[in-house]
């Protein structure tokens, strides 16, 4: 945390004041036409009050009951204008897309064709066509934005990926433990009985295949002969010391750990969507690894649940037979045109959102989601492919666009 937060003040002081409206200039030859800048103040209906002249445009981005839309009020000198207006409102937003909105009257007010998405955040550039005079503004209208530069980003451990394509698993949650194969245990025995004169190993030692494990001298023919490790290994066994005699028991076990063994209990309600060849993620504390179903094993001693056997790689030999682990079995996979990771996700607001990224400019996008597991969440609207959005520290964007108080103000 101490690291972090020097880091988070960075950031805010980063953040983008609210971006003042400004005047555009003419670019048309016609006398009859003009642009102005959009100012603060608010028409009677609660829209932005846009004037030149003696003519007006009230604009709102109305939302009570309705999804988001467009509705406005064209004036000149005083008097509502019902008809003969060719009013439309241009929205480019971060990244290029541009919504486009024509009007038609609807008795109390012109109604925009199409639904303002969230966010609102854009430039607008609204376009009226009256009387043979063409008016225009242009302004910044930005919320849930902010910049920050990418030396800092970088610093934060800021991160961004691209959208697209994934694979939302659908898991089973199944217990075990780690166990060793039979066949990956050795038990070594005297060749000849006799008298163990020499012992060159201690439990927990590792062994390579021929190595000397004891020295043990033979009751007929009194010489020596070596016991020798038959695989390479770790002693967990020894079942004899120096001066003993060497029968027809097993003096040590050699058993190799490079591979393990997940015994994953399956019971019976689980049992028709398991089947061998599946992918399991295992964890324990310390450990997480995907493997595969190998095989499907009845219990034993008749306890009421399937075995299912998946091998686990240890080739550090830090996993121990007996660990407790859990296995997440994926039982169906389904592929979508569009996923996001998981911890790419926060709350703002009322939305589940990711942040996008453009150059330096990070800006939130409202997702509708759908299925996901523990790693994906399939996106239904709200992003498309190929948009770069955060993955790593997000919750930094987050608190930088609340620090600089963004509205929702229209």
């Amino acid at each position: 945390m101490q690291l972090m937060k020097p880091l988070y003040w960075i950031l805010v002081a980063t953040c983008l004041a609210a971006t003042p409206l400004h005047a555009v200039e003419d670019t048309h030859d016609d006398d009859n036409d003009a642009q102005s800048s959009a100012p603060e103040t608010k028409g009677p209906h609660g829209g932005l009050l846009l004037t030149q002249d003696d003519t007006t445009v009230e604009l709102q981005i109305f939302e009570q009951g309705v999804p988001p839309e467009y509705r406005a009020w064209v004036t000149k000198g005083g008097k509502p204008i019902t008809d003969d207006v060719d009013l439309n409102v241009q929205l480019t937003r971060l990244g290029g897309q541009v919504d486009t909105f024509d009007f038609v009257f609807q008795g109390d007010y012109w109604l925009g064709d199409g639904v303002v998405t969230e966010p609102h955040s854009f430039d607008v550039d609204v376009t009226l066509a009256l009387n043979g005079k063409q008016y225009q503004w242009q302004w910044e209208s930005h919320e849930g934005r902010t910049r920050i530069a990418a030396d800092i980003a970088e610093k934060a451990g800021i991160q961004a990926t691209e959208a697209g394509p994934g694979s939302i698993e659908r898991t089973l949650t199944t217990y075990g433990q780690l166990t060793i194969a039979p066949e990956q245990i050795a038990r070594v025995r005297a060749r000849f009985p006799g008298v163990i004169t020499k012992v060159n190993v201690r439990l927990g030692d590792r062994v390579a295949k021929g190595d000397r494990l004891a020295k043990v001298e033979s009751n007929e023919s009194l010489k020596t002969y070596d016991l020798r490790s038959p695989i390479d290994g770790v002693v967990t066994e020894r079942q004899i010391s120096v001066g003993e005699v060497a029968g027809e028991q097993p003096l040590f076990a050699i058993a190799d750990l490079t591979t393990l063994w997940a015994e994953l209990r399956v019971f019976p309600g689980q049992r028709t969507e398991v089947a061998v060849g599946q992918k399991v993620r295992l964890q324990a504390e310390g450990f997480d690894q995907r493997a595969s179903i190998s095989h499907l094993l009845p219990s034993p001693g008749n306890a009421p649940y399937t075995l299912a056997r998946v091998e686990v790689d240890n080739p550090a030999g830090t996993l121990s037979p007996g660990l407790l682990v859990a296995g997440d079995i994926v039982v169906e996979t389904s592929e979508v045109p569009l996923a996001v990771e998981n911890r790419a996700l926060q709350s703002f607001r009322d939305w589940s959102v990711v942040f996008i990224q453009v150059d330096a400019t990070y800006e939130i996008r409202p997702l509708e989601l759908g299925r996901s597991d523990g790693t994906l969440t399939e996106v239904l609207d709200g992003l498309q492919v190929g948009d770069r959005y955060v993955v790593d520290n997000s919750y930094l964007i987050k608190a930088d666009i609340e620090k600089s108080g963004a509205s929702h103000d229209h």
